[in-house]
C-alpha cells in the first residue's frame, strides 16, 4: 500500500543544490549531523519544527515558508467566465492566496481597485501588449510589454492604459 504523505522535505536537497552546498556544509550551517540532513533529503526523516527552523535559516526562509514548500503538490483547477464592466473586459481565477486577472482595456479607461473586496492574495500584473500606468499605494509604475509587478490585493491600486509608444 502506498503511503500518502502530506509533506515531502526532500525539497531540502533541491534548495541545497541550488545554493551550491554539500550535505556536509548544510549540516554544519544548520548545526545538525550530515546523517540527519541526508535522512530528511531522502524523504525518510520526520523533522521537528526546530530542525525545520534551522534549515530555513540557512536558506533565508521562515519555518512556515519551508513547510509550505514541502507540502505535497496538489493540482487545483479553476474555471472562470468572462466579465465586462466600465470599459474593461476581464476574467479572473482565484486560488487560495493567489489570484490571476486577465484584463483588456482601451486607451483612457481608468480603474481603481476595491481592496475591501479582496482577500490577502498576491496578484501579478503582466502587460502583454500596450502600456499601462499602475499605482500601488504611493508608488507609480509604467509598464510595457513583458513587464510585470506583484502586489498584495489588499493594497489600494489604480491603473490606466497609456497610448502606445515605442520604449
Amino acid at each position: 500500500m502506498e503511503h500518502n504523505k502530506t509533506f515531502d522535505f526532500s525539497i531540502i536537497r533541491n534548495l541545497r543544490m541550488k545554493r551550491g552546498l554539500t550535505a556536509e556544509e548544510l549540516a554544519t550551517r544548520s548545526k545538525m549531523t550530515r546523517a540527519t540532513v541526508v535522512k530528511i533529503e531522502s524523504g525518510k526523516g520526520n523533522p521537528t519544527i526546530e530542525t525545520i527552523s534551522a534549515l530555513g535559516r540557512v536558506f533565508q526562509l521562515s519555518a512556515s515558508q519551508l513547510i509550505a514548500m514541502a507540502e505535497t503538490a496538489r493540482v487545483e483547477k479553476r474555471e472562470s467566465a468572462p466579465f465586462e464592466k466600465d470599459g474593461f473586459k476581464e476574467f479572473h481565477l482565484s486560488f487560495p492566496n493567489f489570484a490571476i486577472y486577465c484584463l483588456e482595456a482601451g486607451t483612457g479607461v481608468k480603474s481603481v481597485s476595491k481592496p475591501h473586496l479582496h482577500e490577502n492574495t498576491a496578484e501579478v500584473c503582466l502587460v502583454l501588449s500596450g502600456r499601462l500606468r499602475v499605482r500601488v499605494m504611493d508608488e507609480t509604475c509604467e509598464l510595457g510589454p513583458r513587464m510585470a509587478i506583484r502586489f498584495k490585493a489588499l493594497q489600494s491600486i489604480a491603473w490606466k492604459p497609456l497610448p502606445n509608444q515605442n520604449f
